[in-house]
């Protein structure tokens, strides 16, 4: 005579038989998937206006977390920029599409030496091409009595008089603040 106990753990429901452990007809175990950020250790750092790339790889070797590599293909994340304000439009011009303006000299871009326009910093996944840490950079300071917001898996940073290689560090500050308080979470340190 086998004897079947059942245990409700969580959300799921296991069946306990002769020394074994499965889950009930139905029910499956869910074990979540732990952050590529944590799990992940080759990176690589696209190609950034004004060095920020430079400066990102920079603060990512002083930390030491990941391998940084000059090859996209087959590493874990990918640091990538991306200036939300020049979105890509397209018009046609003799049955072809065509960059929207392209036949136009581009203005003059005025601004201080250094300083960075609005962009976005994410780390993406590269097998899954999900995101998972993105900065917004924000060109101005903090209002009156505005906190710096949290190192989340999404943060802004607000880089009004800063230097490259100040955003840089910040963004990896971030990263890293974020990262490591992923690793405490999964290790239940927390």
């Amino acid at each position: 005579m086998k004897r079947v106990i059942t245990v409700i753990l969580g959300s799921s429901i296991w069946l306990l038989a002769a020394g074994t452990c499965v889950p009930a007809r139905g029910q499956q175990a869910t074990a979540e998937k732990p952050n590529a950020l944590v799990t992940g250790k080759l990176i690589y750092v696209e190609p950034m206006a004004d060095g920020l790339d430079q400066w990102i790889i920079d603060f990512l070797r002083r930390w030491g977390k990941y391998k940084i590599t000059n090859n996209p293909e087959g590493v874990d994340l990918v640091v990538q920029s991306v200036n939300p304000d020049k979105e890509l439009q397209l018009e046609s011009r003799g049955g072809t599409a065509e960059p929207k303006g392209s036949d136009r000299p581009p203005l003059p871009i005025r601004r201080k030496r250094g300083e960075l326009p609005a962009t976005s910093v994410s780390v993406t996944n590269w097998v899954s091409s999900q995101t998972v840490w993105q900065a917004d950079i924000l060109n101005r300071k903090p209002k009156d009595k505005e906190a710096e917001p949290p190192a989340g898996p999404k943060t802004q940073i607000f880089a009004r008089s800063m230097t490259a290689d100040q955003i840089a560090q910040r963004v990896v500050e971030k990263l890293k603040v974020y990262e490591q308080g992923l690793e405490q979470v999964g290790s239940g340190k927390k």
